[in-house]
């Protein structure tokens, strides 16, 4: 135990000593760093799918490796400057000009694993509209009723990006959204999914707003429609019974207050007599406002032919037919003065 201060103090000399010879010496690792295209022409695009992520070979100090591995992801990067590309395919040798790490001075590229040179397809830009399409489900508490069809503003985005690219792109989904319960108007933010957009494909929107009308659910019953028949047919010659009907219909309290009788059409096709082989049938109904059912009674409405109106004789002008014997000159006299 003798003289032990002494021995830890050179212990500790000895692993320091150690240590600074370790980080000192100059070694190579493999990294994975961001790769970074710049200064493309506006009138170009990138048309294939480079890696975002390439692996590369770098040397320094251990010291320095060890920070750079620390650190955060861009702290190194593979920079590639696209500003005399021209269309085609471009084939990029990777060298220490590409590497940027403006932290680290003294680290240096060596190499690129796993690929011999970067090769991206250039194509022409263009930009397209495109429908934004919901994905999503809204449901509203008992005794409430949505309103129309809850769709996304905008309702269009612009897209732009390789020709090539585009030409593939129809639509943009919103992320899934379901909202249940509701009992009053609401908008939600949605974000759009791009999750399936090839690479260097610019949107210029990532959310769409999806409002939600909701109303409370009420009933309200309309006496006296007219129920018409039409088509072509003669219509001295046929009709239908009944020629009116009651209309119960549910929806918003504040759609319903709107509608007026006028506003319920209900008819009859006359062919469709014929065709479904039927005496009764019933209405279509066309109803201007959005409401969410309705119910028409009587359920079935009849064809029916007229019946011709014959008039009744009047005992009192017997006197005026002339005689099967008369003359048919004394005949055009009693009717004409009959017309008198």
């Amino acid at each position: 135990m003798k003289h032990i201060g002494l021995k830890i103090i050179a212990c500790i000399f000895g692993i320091a000593l150690w240590f600074y010879v370790v980080s000192a010496r100059v070694t190579e690792i493999d990294i994975q760093v961001p790769l970074v295209f710049t200064r493309l022409p506006e009138t170009l695009a990138i048309a294939s799918r480079p890696a975002q992520k390439i692996t590369i070979t770098v040397k320094g100090t251990a010291i320095d490796l060890i920070r750079l591995k620390r650190s955060s992801e861009s702290a190194a990067k593979i920079l590639v400057d696209l500003h005399d590309a021209e269309l085609g395919l471009e084939r990029i040798i990777l060298s220490e000009d590409n590497f940027i790490a403006p932290d680290f001075p003294n680290i240096h590229y060596q190499s690129a694993n796993q690929i011999a040179a970067l090769e991206v397809e250039i194509d022409t830009r263009i930009s397209r509209t495109i429908p934004v399409h919901l994905k999503g489900a809204f449901d509203a508490k008992d005794g409430y009723t949505i309103i129309g069809v809850p769709t996304p503003d905008p309702d269009t985005i612009s897209i732009s990006g390789a020709r090539e690219a585009l030409t593939r792109i129809f639509e943009i989904q919103t992320e899934e959204i379901k909202k249940q319960n509701l009992e009053a108007d609401e908008t939600f933010n949605v974000p759009l999914d791009f999750s399936k957009l090839p690479p260097y494909v610019f949107p210029s929107d990532s959310f769409a707003k999806v409002p939600v009308s909701v109303q409370p659910l009420v009933r309200k019953s309309f006496t006296g429609v007219p129920v018409q028949l039409i088509g072509l047919y003669d219509r001295s010659q046929y009709l239908l019974e009944p020629s009116i009907a009651t209309v119960e219909v549910s929806g918003g309290q504040g759609v319903l207050s709107d509608i007026k009788k006028k506003d319920i059409l209900l008819f009859i096709e006359f062919n469709r007599f014929a065709i479904e082989d039927a005496d009764s049938l019933d209405p279509t109904v066309r109803i201007s406002s959005d409401v969410k059912s309705f119910q028409v009674r009587p359920e079935k409405f009849y064809l029916k032919k007229k019946v011709p109106v014959v008039p009744e004789a009047d005992p009192a002008n017997d006197s005026t037919k002339a005689s099967p014997s008369a003359p048919a000159d004394s005949q055009k006299t009693v009717l004409t003065e009959n017309a008198k």
